[in-house]
């Protein structure tokens, strides 16, 4: 059976939701001819995604793996802040890093979807959080990467109104969220399987 992994933070962890309403759940339902890793880890950015990329991506010689980060990144918390050019440099080391490893796998880069900033919680803008995506598209384009928009995707879906599809943080996905994030992926996967 092929793996699939799942590469991020807690939006590909599942954070605040039923194990059964997750991204890693739901590709699983529709794909078992697919063995579905959730490689995300709450609070990750692009550097602590480096130093577990070998156990958590690496070793299971990925088929396809998807790969989410960039709100962790964008957040001005001294933690967890990362800059563009930090952010960019380590998802090239990252898709570099798994090109070479397994050379077949599918690489499909997530744009993060906008955050709620009518809530008191974000701690991030979608000001701060737009060049994190568009480095995202870009190197989905100069890597060769499939690339899934989720941030323009979602946008154009809730047509600006995020209320329904995030959480009370207005950050973090809910159930709804993770349906449509499911099938848009789902798709991308259908065509790879289907090549």
């Amino acid at each position: 059976m092929k793996n699939a992994v799942l590469f991020g933070d807690s939006l590909t962890f599942g954070y605040g939701v039923y194990k059964e309403d997750s991204l890693s759940y739901l590709l699983g339902k529709r794909f078992t001819e697919l063995n579905i890793i959730n490689s995300g880890v709450d609070g990750n950015t692009t550097r602590e995604a480096l130093l577990r990329i070998e156990n958590d991506v690496l070793s299971y010689n990925p088929f396809i793996a998807t790969i989410l980060f960039g709100t962790n990144d964008c957040a001005p918390g001294e933690w967890s802040h990362r800059t563009v050019e930090e952010f960019q440099s380590n998802m090239e080391m990252i898709i570099d890093r798994i090109r070479q490893k397994s050379p077949q796998c599918h690489i499909i880069l997530i744009t993060p979807p906008p955050v709620d900033e009518t809530v008191f919680m974000p701690w991030t803008t979608n000001k701060r959080l737009a060049p994190y995506c568009d480095v995202v598209r870009d190197l989905a384009e100069t890597k060769n990467c499939l690339l899934a928009d989720f941030n323009k995707y979602i946008s154009e879906i809730s047509q600006g109104d995020m209320e329904t599809f995030l959480q009370e943080d207005g950050c973090h996905l809910t159930e709804k969220s993770y349906i449509y994030l499911s099938q848009f992926i789902g798709n991308i996967f259908e065509n790879i399987i289907n090549k």
